[in-house]
């Protein structure tokens, strides 16, 4: 038994705009001007929050957005405008359906692991057909524990029973490296790659690099 994990963002999923234009889109909504200094503000609040497993990142960055920024806004209301405006924006990755329909099979298992708020993830998976093409759903959050922290590998072994892992992701420093360094069979989705690393030009080259993984 093979059990294949695939990050989401940048892998399984891409964005059709900048983050910057995210905040953008979620001032827009609010009804207020996103200024300079409001988004620097986000930015730098959110992963703080974010990196600390704070259960309301979005809306933590959007207190400092206000602040900041003087915005007449509600954080609260800012920050679900952000997330709406992500889970629109993130659309499959040209290939993905190829790529899973080709990793899929009798003696293998699929699984998304990925750095990000449980929910936030879940609802553009789903927003974008692929949630339920997955055995299981690992989002850092759950484990308290950011890729590349090995943390979350020994978790996915544990959600996934298999004889090997897989791991497939567009980051050799979050994903290829530290998937290796756990016992997996790292893919990294780009035509540069190191010794010990699979490397795919793009999602869609996946499924005929079946047969090397």
């Amino acid at each position: 038994m093979r059990a294949v994990y695939v990050d989401c963002d940048g892998t399984l999923l891409t964005l059709d705009c900048s983050y910057d234009a995210l905040f953008e889109r979620a001032c827009e909504a609010a009804g207020v001007d996103a200024t300079a200094e409001a988004q620097a503000a986000y930015g730098e609040a959110f992963f703080a929050a974010f990196e600390s497993f704070d259960p309301e990142p979005y809306r933590a960055g959007m207190a400092a957005a206000v602040e900041a920024g003087g915005l007449d806004a509600d954080p609260a209301d800012l920050a679900a405008a952000y997330v709406d405006a992500e889970v629109g924006a993130s659309t499959p990755a040209e290939g993905a359906g190829e790529a899973l329909d080709a990793l899929d099979g009798p003696d293998s298992a699929l699984g998304v692991l990925t750095n990000g708020v449980s929910a936030v993830q879940r609802r553009k998976l789903e927003s974008s057909g692929l949630f339920d093409r997955f055995d299981a759903y690992l989002p850092s959050y759950e484990v308290e524990a950011h890729k590349p922290d090995p943390a979350v590998f020994d978790a996915a072994r544990e959600r996934l029973d298999a004889d090997e892992y897989v791991y497939v992701g567009d980051s050799m420093e979050h994903d290829a490296r530290p998937a290796r360094a756990a016992g997996f069979l790292p893919v990294h989705v780009d035509p540069g790659a190191e010794p010990g690393v699979v490397a795919v030009d793009g999602l869609g080259t996946l499924g005929r690099a079946v047969d090397r993984l």
